[in-house]
């Protein structure tokens, strides 16, 4: 698999005991490689569309507004379907202010 020419850019805000990440993928066709989290989560498809997988089982197209429950140590991805697709992923955290993994999956990926 090829890296994305646009990056996903994320940012971040920690606040009131919630953790939420908003990503901007700027290409179709941009994998989010799976990972999974010690506790359920939220996330949000707030622009474009995305095919998401769990436990590496294809679960379905969601097109915006859309909003996923992704339980504990479930194994999670996204593939963008559209162009300038925006995700939240929203956590609650601990003291710490991040959540948990629990396992991630990195993509080996070509220059």
């Amino acid at each position: 698999m090829k890296r994305a020419k646009q990056q996903p850019v994320g940012s971040l805000v920690l606040y009131a005991g919630i953790f939420c990440k908003t990503w901007h993928v700027a290409d179709a066709g941009t994998l989010l490689p799976q990972h999974a989290h010690d506790h359920p989560h939220l996330t949000m498809v707030i622009k474009g569309a995305v095919r998401v997988w769990r436990d590496e089982v294809m679960e379905g197209d969601y097109l915006a507004p859309a909003t996923l429950k992704i339980p504990a140590q479930t194994l999670h991805s996204f593939l963008t379907l559209t162009d300038d697709v925006v995700l939240a992923c929203i956590h609650a955290v601990d003291e710490t202010g991040e959540p948990e993994m629990f396992e991630a999956h990195n993509l080996e990926l070509e220059d």
